[in-house]
């Protein structure tokens, strides 16, 4: 599949956002090198860690100090108070030096070629968000998990009591494609991990300041993109 695929050279800078509150050491780090040992250096502008005023000690002075090896590529901002996980995203976004931020789970490895694919489609039309396929980790033994199968797709919807749900894409969407490998229109996401433009994303109000933690922010993002 990969064989068809032919990405711009001239790829938007990017700003990956990991927002975390207490985050175990080991797990966020891992999210953190696997972002800069997997994402095309000239693409990559920095990875943003946000902080939501964690409290636990490693994160502080030590988080700093292990950060400075990275000579500006990491930067690392804090909460003065918990403001809760939709608002620190926003506050992401704002600080971002990239053209296109994408929000990753504080939790999360990408893998390998995964940013060229989510950026081709917002360098052709910004107003395009793009959603990878998330796959599973194991929590025991951190091993990698392929949640769908090769020939199988699925993509967000909602029921009206406002719950998000996966079914599988219908054929008709799949028949407008050429390759197994493209992208599909989904009607909404799950809400951890996108990319966007991210003038686009301000222009659109960003996150409502009244949501705190996650569940509801997915579809407000996705209703205001659908209408805009």
């Amino acid at each position: 599949e990969c064989k068809h695929w032919d990405y711009p050279q001239n790829l938007p800078t990017t700003s990956v956002i990991i927002v975390f509150h207490n985050e175990g050491w080991s797990v966020l780090l891992r999210t953190v090198h696997s972002v800069l040992n997997r994402s095309p250096k000239h693409v990559l502008k920095e990875v943003l860690l946000v902080d939501d005023f964690s409290d636990k000690e490693n994160l502080k002075s030590d988080l700093e100090n292990y950060i400075e090896q990275f000579h500006g590529k990491v930067r690392l901002i804090r909460n003065n108070q918990r403001e809760g996980l939709i608002r620190t995203r926003s506050r992401g976004a704002q600080e971002a030096l990239g053209e296109v931020i994408v929000f990753l789970d504080a939790h999360c490895e990408v893998n390998t070629n995964w940013l060229p694919p989510l950026l081709a489609p917002i360098y052709r039309d910004k107003t395009v968000m793009t959603v990878p396929v998330i796959d599973g980790i194991d929590h025991k033994t951190f091993e990698y998990r392929p949640v769908y199968g090769d020939d199988r797709h699925f993509r967000g919807i909602f029921e009206w009591g406002m719950l998000y749900k996966e079914n599988e894409v219908p054929q008709r969407e799949l028949s407008k494609r050429k390759y197994n490998s493209e992208p599909y229109k989904s009607p909404t996401h799950a809400g951890g991990l996108f990319a966007i433009n991210r003038e686009y994303f301000l222009e659109l109000g960003a996150y409502d300041p009244g949501l705190l933690v996650w569940g509801g922010e997915n579809f407000e993002l996705s209703f205001k993109i659908w209408q805009c």
